[in-house]
């Protein structure tokens, strides 16, 4: 099957602030995030937590519609979910009483393509994360790292232009997290999907991104954007990858969450 992946999927973030409203104030979550992605890119955004990294995911995924400027794919605004945007989350998700086949096929329940279609898509992307052999497996005979992998066919099956990935891996072994972490180069130097990844793992940023967004707290902003102007595919034990690493972990490691309790007062909250 000669797959076609779906065109464009740049991302335009303009003057973006979110507020969580509170009891007290309104608590300022993400502070003027601009921020403009290609097509095909793969952005990794990291950072403290508290930063807003996954309220700023949430947003891309459509989840939540309540924030200040402008998130647009291919020039559109977004509004609400999409097919348009797959997303893999850290608990893979997975309907234990239906086999790996069927969860995949779950992604297409509204797709307008033919039987024979969707029967062809499934079989392309159970190939791509190599697991042909498993499709008739259940959640419960799969191992963490297969099922994380059948999460990732069920987000690409719909052709989507943006792949979200919030901590992937973050739930996985360390042996487990770095052969999946070679496997998702892999498919993505296949697919050619605009990806944005969000994670604790400064390593793990390093390894998979062309850009690295790095973002600081209180309210959560952007701090700088690092270029990695490395050739694909790429190994960890890249003197230059642990370079690049140990550059934005000493930049990040003075950045610390200093709570008051006069301030956890403001928004109603206590100790």
């Amino acid at each position: 099957m000669n797959q076609k992946v779906n065109a464009n999927g740049q991302v335009t973030i303009k003057n973006l602030n979110k507020y969580f409203n509170t009891q007290a104030e309104p608590l300022h979550v993400l502070e003027q995030i601009n921020l403009d992605i290609a097509s095909g890119e793969f952005i990794s955004i990291v950072g403290n937590s508290g930063c807003g990294k996954s309220t700023l995911l949430r947003l891309l995924v459509g989840l939540d519609g309540d924030f200040e400027g402008e998130i647009k794919i291919d020039q559109t605004p977004i509004q609400g979910t999409s097919l348009d945007r797959g997303i893999v989350f850290q608990d893979h998700r997975l309907f234990p009483w239906l086999n790996v086949e069927q969860n995949i096929a779950l992604a297409l329940e509204k797709s307008t393509l033919s039987k024979a279609e969707k029967h062809e898509l499934i079989a392309y992307h159970l190939d791509l994360v190599q697991l042909s052999a498993f499709k008739k497996a259940y959640p419960s005979q799969l191992s963490g790292g297969m099922s994380q992998r059948v999460a990732i066919a069920r987000s690409l099956v719909n052709r989507p232009r943006i792949l979200l990935l919030d901590e992937p891996f973050g739930a996985l072994d360390a042996l487990t997290r770095a052969n999946l972490q070679q496997e998702l180069q892999r498919i993505l130097s296949s697919e050619k999907v605009t990806t944005i990844l969000v994670t604790h793992d400064v390593e793990e940023a390093v390894l998979l991104g062309d850009r690295i967004v790095v973002m600081q707290p209180n309210p959560g902003r952007i701090k700088r954007i690092v270029d990695i102007n490395l050739e694909r595919p790429r190994k960890r034990e890249d003197y230059r990858l642990t370079t690049i690493k140990n550059d934005i972990l000493q930049d990040s490691k003075d950045q610390k969450i200093v709570i008051e309790p006069h301030e956890l007062a403001r928004y109603g909250l206590t100790w």
